[in-house]
């Protein structure tokens, strides 16, 4: 008989509110493993609002939020953040991504210090990311706050990758990058899945972008799910247009 992996991420009838207000509500999606799975929709879908849910800085109002780590099935729904990474889920938010009056490499040990008590460890992977990622490796030494928009994504990518985790979820990772620098991040992001085994969940605004590196990808349009499928059928489709014209 054919053992049933559970999905990495599982999401169900999940209901995120503001007070009285509801933001999202019947919200089911899953990550596999192996997967890069976007969350679309136009501004004030609540994508955002599903994805901080996930991400513990909400608690659901309803629903279930669990994650698989490759022996046993965990309820996250409301977990904080730190919990979170010890399960070995990354988190990297659209705002205040990085700590900005700490050099490149004290925010890498911020990531994995807490995790990886072993300072040689520590030294090993943040040796191994700056193989990953140059730029960062010739300002290691910088502050921060001096960096490039670009380089502030990458450090706050580099340093969710200290901890080893095996799913990372990402808000808006193109917020306020120039085309150049955003080509280079979703592609950085599509090797971090295929080479390093990260599974994704990844909010977005720039539609194209996401498509193009997530195997599927969920629509949202005023509070709810509208439609998913493959990349290349949401791509397609009408009813992409649709959700984003509000016809």
């Amino acid at each position: 008989m054919k053992t049933v992996v559970p999905p990495v991420l599982n999401v169900e009838n999940l209901e995120v509110r503001y007070g009285a207000v509801v933001a999202a509500t019947g919200i089911s999606l899953t990550v596999h493993r192996g997967e890069v799975v976007a969350l679309l929709g136009p501004n004030g879908a609540g994508k955002t609002s599903v994805l901080h849910a996930i991400m513990g800085f909400v608690k659901p109002a309803a629903g279930s939020v669990s994650f698989f780590d490759g022996r046993y099935v965990h309820d996250i729904a409301g977990l904080e953040a730190h919990r979170m990474a010890h399960l070995g889920i990354a988190i990297v938010p659209s705002a205040q991504v990085v700590l900005p009056r700490m050099v490149v490499e004290e925010n890498l040990e911020v990531g994995g210090l807490f995790l990886l008590h072993d300072r040689t460890e520590v030294h090993r992977r943040m040796t191994a990311l700056f193989e990953r990622f140059p730029v960062l490796a010739q300002r290691r030494k910088q502050y921060a706050a001096t960096l490039s928009g670009g380089e502030q994504r990458q450090l706050a990518i580099a340093r969710g990758l200290m901890a080893k985790p095996k799913l990372m979820l990402l808000d808006e990772p193109s917020l306020g990058l120039a085309p150049m620098i955003l080509k280079e991040i979703f592609a950085l992001l599509r090797r971090i899945n295929r080479e390093d085994g990260v599974d994704i969940l990844i909010v977005e605004q720039n539609v194209n972008k996401a498509l193009e590196i997530a195997d599927r990808a969920y629509v949202m349009r005023i509070g709810g799910i509208d439609f998913s499928g493959t990349s290349a059928e949401v791509a397609e489709g009408e009813r992409l247009k649709d959700a984003y014209l509000g016809t």
